[in-house]
């Protein structure tokens, strides 16, 4: 099956709805190659950011959740009853970060999607 825009928007809701829940993602995918691809032993050439991404055949998405300890909510409630405002930095998912935040206590549900309260960074 082709990745048209039908198939990116069902692949899309589902790592949304994951990000949601809090979970990362993570697809499994393979690719053919021929011999010699990639050097005999298929070990030289593409470093990984230079792989192009056609071709691929996905296995799975499946997502993943970092667990939050138990002292993280108590921490942050701690810290914002002595003045100070805590803010969620990612270098992820924005959505998956906000529903993290809102678990630490951080945010409060009505404040996700508030671009003042979490934020992507480098």
């Amino acid at each position: 099956m082709q990745l048209n825009d039908v198939v990116k928007g069902a692949l899309d809701a589902v790592i949304t709805k994951f990000a949601q829940d809090a979970l990362r993602t993570i697809c499994v995918a393979y690719k053919d190659i021929k011999e010699n691809e990639c050097g005999a032993k298929h070990d030289e050439g593409h470093p990984i950011k230079d792989i192009e991404l056609s071709g691929y055949t996905l296995i799975c998405i499946f997502g993943i959740m970092d667990i939050i300890r138990a002292e993280v909510p108590q921490a942050v409630a701690d810290v914002q009853r002595a003045g100070v405002t805590v803010r969620m930095v990612t270098g992820d998912n924005i959505i998956t970060a906000q529903a993290i935040a809102e678990r630490c206590k951080i945010i409060s549900r009505d404040e996700i999607g508030n671009p003042k309260v979490a934020m992507e960074g480098k």
